[in-house]
C-alpha cells in the first residue's frame, strides 16, 4: 500500500485513543508530506510547547545521523519527531536517544508483536535493528540558548509496513521493516502512541532519577553490538575494538586491538563480518 486513507494514517485523532501520556503527543502536528519532520521540529521549536509531536505520512528529505538520507515511503512508516525542553546540559542530551531506542523496543512489546528469530536489537547509539537488519533510528538534535540546550528534537523513524520492493537494490540486504520480519500488515497508530507512552516514562524517570536506570537495563539486554567485533571510528581514525559493556551513562565500553579498555561517548559502530 502506497498510500494511507484516514482509517490508516497518522492523524491525531487516530493516534489519541491509545495514548496514556500526560503531555507528550498531546498536541500533534499532522502533515501528508513533509520535508524532514525534524528539520520542521526545529524551525518550529521556539514557539511550541514541550511534547508537541510532528508527524508526516512521508518524507522528501529525511536523515540521520551525519546528514545520512533515510528513505520515508508514504503511508508505510512512522516518521516522526517530538520537542522537549528539558533542563539538561549538553553532555546529558546523547542519553535521549538511548531513551528513544528503549523506548521503541517497550513499544514493540506493548503492542503486541512477535518477531520471530532475535527479534529487535539497538545498535549503539541509535539505530533500530530486526534479526540483524536495519528497521529503524532516532536522530536526537538540540538548539541552544546561552551556551545551553533550549530546545531538543527527538526523531524517530521505524520502517512498519515496507516490502521488500519498497527498498533500493542497494539496501535490501541490509534493510527491512515489521511487516517483513512478521509476515503482517501492523498498526502503525498503535505503535506509534506505545512509543510516546514508553518514551515519556522512560523520560520522566530519567529526569526524577538523574539515572536512565530501566533505559540501560534494555539498551544493554538488546544490544547489537555487547560482545562483538566492531569498527570503531572516531577523531577521523578507526580501529577494531570488542564491545565489552555500556557503561552508566550509556557509553560504550570497549577493549582496543591493543588491549586497552575505552570509554567511548561518541563515534561511528559498524559490525565486523568474518
Amino acid at each position: 500500500m502506497n498510500n494511507a486513507d484516514d482509517s490508516d494514517s497518522l492523524r491525531p485523532e487516530n493516534i489519541s485513543g491509545y495514548l496514556r501520556t500526560a503531555f507528550l503527543g498531546r498536541k500533534i502536528i499532522y502533515y501528508e508530506t513533509l520535508d524532514s519532520t525534524n528539520s520542521e521540529a526545529r524551525r518550529l521549536a521556539a514557539h511550541e510547547e514541550q511534547g508537541t509531536v510532528l508527524i508526516s505520512e512521508q518524507q522528501t528529505a529525511g536523515r540521520g545521523r551525519l546528514g545520512r538520507e533515510w528513505l520515508s515511503p508514504k503511508g508505510l512508516g512512522i516518521w516522526m519527531s517530538f520537542i522537549l525542553k528539558p533542563e539538561l546540559t549538553t553532555e546529558k542530551i546523547p542519553q535521549l536517544t538511548l531513551i528513544g531506542a528503549a523506548a521503541v523496543y517497550l513499544a514493540i512489546e506493548e503492542a503486541g508483536i512477535h518477531l520471530p528469530g532475535i527479534g529487535l536489537t539497538i545498535k549503539w547509539p541509535n539505530d533500530v535493528f530486526l534479526n540483524g537488519k536495519k528497521a529503524g533510528g532516532i536522530l536526537t538534535e538540540m538548539q541552544l540558548r546561552d551556551h545551553r540546550p533550549s530546545e531538543v528534537i527527538v526523531g524517530i523513524g521505524l520502517n512498519v509496513n515496507s516490502h521488500e520492493a519498497d527498498f533500493p537494490d542497494t539496501l535490501r540486504n541490509t534493510a527491512t521493516s515489521f511487516q517483513i520480519e512478521t509476515g503482517a500488515v501492523q498498526n502503525r497508530q498503535k505503535i506509534t502512541a506505545e512509543i510516546l507512552n514508553a518514551y515519556e516514562s522512560l523520560y520522566l524517570d530519567y529526569l526524577k532519577s538523574g539515572d536512565l536506570g530501566r533505559t540501560l537495563t534494555i539498551c544493554r539486554a538488546r544490544s547489537e553490538v555487547i560482545g562483538k567485533e566492531v569498527w570503531l571510528e572516531r577523531n577521523q581514525s578507526r580501529h577494531t575494538a570488542r564491545i565489552l559493556d555500556l557503561g552508566a551513562q550509556g557509553e560504550l565500553i570497549a577493549e582496543l586491538e591493543n588491549g586497552t579498555i575505552q570509554t567511548v561517548i561518541s563515534g561511528e559502530v559498524s559490525l565486523r563480518f568474518s
